[in-house]
């Protein structure tokens, strides 16, 4: 029986999705316990969500825990090369198995009651097998709880809901943007060094919001960048390009376009040519336009692409980051950063990417202190008791028509520097919590 709070909460729900629909959004939803929680049940329980990427499990044994929700989760590469993944939990009284974040290990034994399992969860060991369980306990019905897992371009994904629809049909077509980052050069893409980690007191969502295609913000937060020559753009400029979104599935990337920007500029000439090579010929017209891709894959997972000159003035080095965004609390979230770069490419190139990367959007990144600042100063000021009834407005290109040149799929519009993606972001994230995904 649904009580008369939980009703209300979903009469609440169903207001802000026509909200969305209006062009409104709640500040409260960015630090509040119910949403939080809300989240938890009805969206990370049954969205596919990002784990893993293949290259940070190359070999047999090879394994990181991450996380779906609030559920801790060890992905490993079996003895067979494939994926597994399993509830970081014993299934005799209910330890934490892995209590290291990445290794290499066949077998995970328990510290507690020294259960062991095969790093793709069957129960191969039971202390005193013989004298305490007297043949009742069947191995094979007590390993590890598996989660659902599937891939795209290197990316590994696990969904808790074994009825939601396949990966490719949650992805809806955003593959054509995804090979932007994934499929640079013949071979793909590899994660350089372990992810940057830490925790910070900003809402996850405001970070997924951003990453969508939030070039609105870029000269005024980062206006240092245009000043002493970091960006291959300038203020004036920076709005031109494209916000390309997924309708009803909530992924959104921005494109921006400088006029004066070269095809593939960034990139050294001859990985440039093997892009071309692995692209279709709708990506190459697509991307060689594109200075700066920002997007999300719905709901926490978000790339960014962009040129960073390490001198100001000269040209400058692409590189890409991959980041997700992990709920811990309302208004609380732990932060993994990971540089991409391609696997075909020379080690120089490389190696100057994630310099780039680091200086940039590392941990301690010049613009990544510039966005966590103004998000926990967001995420604090949506705690406050003042912001419960307090909407923020998302009405930029309301009108907008799809762009019917723009060869790339989704709903496409002009300019990058558009709310139109952000609206489909919350509209999908709302379908999620009033129950009907």
């Amino acid at each position: 029986m649904t009580s008369s709070v939980d009703r209300s909460l979903d009469d609440e729900l169903q207001g802000i999705r026509q909200g969305i629909r209006e062009g409104r959004f709640p500040a409260r939803a960015f630090n509040d316990q119910q949403i939080y929680d809300l989240e938890q049940d009805r969206l990370f329980s049954r969205a596919w969500c990002f784990l893993a990427h293949e290259s940070e499990i190359p070999a047999p044994g090879d394994y990181v825990t991450r996380y779906i929700g609030n559920n801790n989760i060890i992905v490993a590469r079996t003895e067979h090369g494939d994926i597994s993944a399993n509830l970081n939990m014993c299934r005799h009284r209910g330890n934490m198995l892995c209590k290291s974040e990445m290794g290499n290990a066949s077998h995970f034994r328990c510290s507690y009651h020294g259960w062991t399992y095969k790093n793709s969860g069957e129960l191969i060991g039971v202390p005193y097998m013989k004298e305490g369980y007297e043949g009742r306990l069947k191995r094979k019905e007590w390993g590890l709880v598996n989660v659902r897992v599937d891939s795209y371009a290197g990316l590994v994904f696990g969904c808790l809901d074994p009825d939601a629809p396949s990966l490719e049909e949650y992805l809806g077509g955003f593959q054509f943007y995804l090979d932007f980052y994934l499929k640079q050069g013949g071979e793909g893409s590899e994660v350089h060094g372990p992810p940057d980690h830490w925790v910070a007191e900003t809402d996850w969502k405001i970070c997924a919001e951003n990453f969508a295609g939030d070039g609105y913000h870029t000269p005024v937060a980062h206006q240092w960048g245009f000043n002493l020559g970091y960006f291959p753009s300038s203020g004036s400029t920076h709005s031109q390009g494209w916000a390309a979104s997924i309708p009803g599935l909530g992924h959104g990337i921005g494109l921006g376009h400088s006029p004066n920007f070269p095809p593939f500029g960034g990139f050294p000439d001859d990985l440039a040519e093997r892009m071309k090579a692995s692209f279709t010929p709708e990506q190459v017209e697509v991307f060689s336009q594109v200075r700066t891709a920002v997007g999300t894959v719905f709901p926490n997972l978000s790339f960014l692409m962009q040129p960073f000159s390490l001198v100001p003035g000269e040209s400058g080095v692409r590189f890409v980051t991959m980041r997700l965004y992990h709920p811990v609390g309302p208004g609380r979230m732990e932060m993994y950063s990971w540089c991409l770069v391609p696997k075909d490419a020379s080690q120089e190139y490389k190696d100057e990417a994630y310099r780039a990367y680091t200086l940039a959007f590392g941990q301690a990144g010049t613009f990544e202190q510039d966005d966590f600042e103004n998000w926990t100063k967001v995420t604090r000021a949506a705690g406050s008791t003042m912001v419960k009834n307090v909407d923020f407005p998302y009405i930029m290109g309301m009108e907008s028509e799809r762009d019917k040149d723009f060869p790339g799929p989704g709903h496409v519009v002009r300019p990058y520097v558009n709310d139109t993606n952000f609206r489909n972001l919350w509209s999908r994230w709302a379908d999620y919590l009033v129950g009907e995904v």
